[in-house]
């Protein structure tokens, strides 16, 4: 925790390589919860010309000792400060440091460093936790081999893990217990990880293309090892489609997973000890949702595949996050598309996009993929860095295509082994292997904001042509490329021309012959969001419902009948207060008669969101859009009770496996019963009951308690009971439990208040703050409510939270990024709340600096 006075920026133009470094380290940690000795011999050598003071990191640190080349080093020689340890003149250009500091991890609420969470020790060192353990250069281009040994007394910690291989165990010793791990692989300190503690070893195996067998352990607490073999079968996958698609073997000989019921994080790469967070870990038919499983094989692929983008070649600084999350993000987009389907992941990923990450470039937390200064990084571990920067990793991918995108990650990965790189080092390996430069890409590094592509559009009588000309009219000195794919329609909507054109800077024509029956051509462009941009193009409302009905790239079509929708509640939102639904109500009708994929079914039926319907218009009245979207929903159920209901009954009976169908069928039958559920009537709510007691899937039922609880049913607290005396034990069910209550529809503070006393909850868990503070504040309806109420909800549980973990509060403090926009006096509430944060007496660094930008913007 610090003071509420200025805390340190730090920018790139600063950063300059370390004068000193420690290539190899030994540590040795002697367990207790509540007082546990770091001891680290460290081999010191000069990284530079000229020898000056050394400064080792450290923060809440009890200092014991400093030993230079074996002798107890004098007061004089150096100084103990809140920040770290400065020794004044280094005995030497190479020489032997040993310090020894205690920590309390016991009492570590704010998850980083280490910290107990239930009956193990485990730590969390991404970006700067690991001075929080002992004193060190905590910089990521500071690689070290690690050695580490781990005591501590058996009966506690029966189980002592750390990265890379277990070298030796000894037997017990007046009490206490040893083992021995060694990493071969020099590492960064935010990659070190220990955990100790009750755990039960789960065991699978892999072999390589090379012959070579792996081991895989999967450590949980007692009870739930029977829900890790969704989470093997997944790792293995990864594994596999590394080796097919990039030829990269697994490097160690063990690989281990953890599952910590408290982090912060989804989870972290440590080399060959993956820490994550249990709900990407656990998971069976009976507690699991669809979404959950994919979203643990997406994310075991993720760390895994770190194992090369992020640990084998690394960070020179924290500014070029990017280069390892959006880079790997990527690639486990890629994975997920290949095991399952490449249409229906493309729309999960530009949804979350268009509804998080357009957000953020358009407010106060806005900033480049690269940021250029930071007050606290753990601020920025944001969807910009990630998913933006995924997006400029596919658009690299898009120009160069996706064989040569691997080479030139191989040629990357095999030139910088071992080493901490910039982005820079990413785009000239993919520029060598391209066989050219390709101008204007680090723009997409250094611009903030995401581009509005402008289409105009003019005949030419003479060619017959149409031209389209492409714009980034507010891209003024900074120049991008674009991947446009394009497809060009009549107005049957048959195909006249594809095309994919690279555009190098602020403007692009696009020429198309004029059609058969003389009218303008139809464009669709940017298919599949071929680059990040959002366009401003002026098809008509009927253009829109042909590219709705006859685009054959299933992600554009999709978003096309979103447009579609949009579109209608443009009108009705003007004096159109009457506005027929009959474009939207025909798609549904021919849409039926289509034999479309199951799951892609599911996904175009699908009726945007209150936040996806106010981020879009840019209008944030969320009550009388949330009114206009309850008509409509209405509208479409009365329309086709019979389509409905033949639906649901056509696939009623699923069986609980993790199949392409059986998910289809799930997904089907409940986006059926939602739209029945919006019969004015109310003739299916006792549908819904029946679904979630006979459920064998948590996705059967977990969504009839969500759809009676946006309905506001009668029959809600009902459900809301069933669902709790089932789920009681199961924490990780019941944050879903938690979430549900309040994510959807006007659900009051009060519901919060009382969901928070509640003998499960408690604010030291993140997962249980995100379910329900996080959901609420996601509610546009319940945060965004006009008298504030919302707003000073959140914002006591943020002061509440600093005192406890920072970074939770800071993510939390995020969520008011759009407050500015809101109507009425709720900007000026919301920044008087704001203000109440930043005055705490002891703000964090990570909540000062997000308050402070947030202010601004009021």
């Amino acid at each position: 925790m610090t003071s509420s006075s200025p805390s340190p920026v730090h920018s790139i133009e600063d950063y300059s390589p370390n004068l000193w470094v420690t290539p190899k380290v030994h540590l040795r940690f002697d367990l207790d919860p509540h007082l546990t000795v770091v001891r680290a011999d460290y081999d010191v050598q000069l990284n530079g010309n000229v020898p000056g003071p050394l400064f080792l990191h450290g923060e809440n640190l009890e200092f014991l000792s400093l030993r230079l080349n074996g002798a107890v080093a004098h007061p004089n020689e150096y100084r103990v400060t809140d920040l770290g340890l400065e020794i004044f003149q280094p005995p030497g250009e190479s020489f032997q440091l040993t310090v020894e500091n205690r920590i309390c991890p016991n009492q570590n609420t704010s998850l980083e460093g280490l910290y107990q969470s239930g009956s193990m020790l485990c730590t969390q060192n991404e970006p700067e936790g690991f001075r929080k353990i002992v004193y060190s250069i905590d910089r990521p281009d500071n690689m070290m081999r690690f050695t580490v040994t781990i005591s501590g007394d058996p009966t506690y910690f029966p189980v002592m893990l750390s990265n890379g291989n277990l070298v030796s165990e000894g037997v017990p010793v007046e009490g206490k217990k040893e083992v021995v791990w060694e990493d071969p692989f020099p590492k960064p300190s935010y990659l070190f990880a220990l955990v100790a503690g009750e755990l039960v070893e789960t065991t699978d195996g892999f072999v390589t293309k090379s012959g070579r067998r792996v081991t895989l352990k999967i450590f949980v607490e007692k009870g739930n090892e029977g829900k890790v073999g969704f989470a093997f079968d997944s790792l293995k996958k990864a594994m596999k489609w590394d080796e097919d698609t990039f030829g990269l073997e697994y490097d160690l000989d063990l690989f281990m997973i953890v599952a910590v019921e408290d982090f912060n994080m989804g989870a972290m790469e440590n080399k060959g000890l993956n820490l994550f967070n249990a709900k990407l870990v656990l998971a069976d038919k009976k507690s699991a949702t669809d979404e959950t499983f994919e979203s643990i094989m997406a994310v075991i692929g993720h760390e895994y595949f770190h194992n090369y983008t992020g640990n084998r070649v690394t960070l020179r600084n924290w500014f070029n996050l990017t280069l390892k999350e959006g880079l790997t993000v990527f690639r486990d987009q890629w994975f997920t598309e290949d095991m399952t389907d490449p249409h229906v992941k493309r729309i999960k990923d530009i949804l979350f996009l268009k509804e998080y990450q357009f957000p953020e470039d358009q407010g106060p937390m806005a900033h480049p993929i690269l940021p250029k200064s930071y007050t606290e990084m753990n601020n920025f571990y944001t969807v910009t860095v990630y998913e933006k920067g995924a997006e400029v990793i596919r658009l690299l991918s898009e120009i160069v295509g996706r064989d040569v995108f691997k080479k030139g990650l191989n040629l990357y990965l095999t030139r910088y082994d071992g080493q901490g790189v910039t982005f820079e080092e990413f785009v000239s390996a993919m520029e060598e292997a391209y066989g050219s430069p390709i101008p204007h890409i680090r723009g997409w590094y250094h611009r903030s904001g995401t581009p509005e592509i402008k289409v105009t559009e003019e005949f030419d009588p003479k060619t017959k042509e149409w031209v389209f000309t492409i714009s980034d009219p507010k891209g003024e000195g900074q120049p991008l490329v674009f991947v446009n794919s394009y497809a060009a329609f009549d107005q049957k909507g048959n195909v006249l021309d594809v095309g994919k054109r690279i555009q190098y800077g602020h403007v692009d024509q696009v020429r198309v012959l004029q059609t058969k029956e003389g009218n303008k051509p139809i464009l669709s462009w940017f298919r599949s969001l071929s680059s990040p941009v959002q366009i401003q193009s002026n098809l008509t409302k009927e253009e829109i419902r042909i590219l709705a009905e006859k685009e054959p790239d299933g992600v554009s079509r999709f978003f096309a009948f979103q447009n579609l929708i949009f579109s209608w509640f443009a009108r009705a939102l003007s004096e159109n207060a009457n506005e027929s639904l009959s474009d939207i109500l025909e798609i549904f009708s021919s849409s039926f008669k289509k034999n479309l994929d199951k799951t892609y079914f599911s996904f175009y039926l699908g009726f945007p969101s209150l936040s996806q319907i106010s981020e879009h218009l840019q209008v944030f009245d969320y009550v009388r859009l949330n009114q206009l979207r309850n008509e409509a929903l209405g509208t479409i159920s009365k329309s086709f009770t019979k389509e409905f209901q033949f639906l649901y009954e056509e696939n009623r009976k699923t069986i609980p496996m993790q199949t392409k169908e059986e998910i289809g069928k799930r997904r089907l039958k409940n986006i059926a019963l939602y739209y029945l559920l919006h019969d004015p009537n109310r003739g299916f709510e006792q549908l819904a009951v029946s679904q979630q007691r006979e459920a064998k899937h948590m996705s059967e039922e977990i969504s009839p308690l969500r759809y009676l609880i946006e309905v506001n049913s009668k029959e809600k607290e009902n459900v809301i009971s069933l669902f709790y005396d089932r789920w009681k034990t199961d924490a990780l069910v019941l944050d879903v439990w938690f979430a549900a209550q309040v994510s959807s529809g006007e659900r009051k503070s009060s519901v919060v208040e009382s969901l928070e006393s509640h003998v499960k909850f408690t604010q030291k868990n993140p997962n249980k703050v995100r379910s329900l503070y996080f959901s609420f504040a996601r509610n546009p309806l319940s945060f965004h409510e006009e008298t504030g109420a919302g707003y000073k909800l959140i914002a006591e549980r943020i002061k509440q939270l600093n005192g406890i973990n920072p970074q939770i509060a800071a993510g939390l403090a995020k969520l008011f990024a759009q407050t500015s926009k809101q109507k009425g006096d709720l900007p000026k509430i919301a920044k008087r709340e704001l203000e109440g944060i930043q005055n705490l007496p002891q703000i964090s660094k990570d909540l000062g600096e997000v308050v402070g930008k947030i202010i601004q913007s009021l």
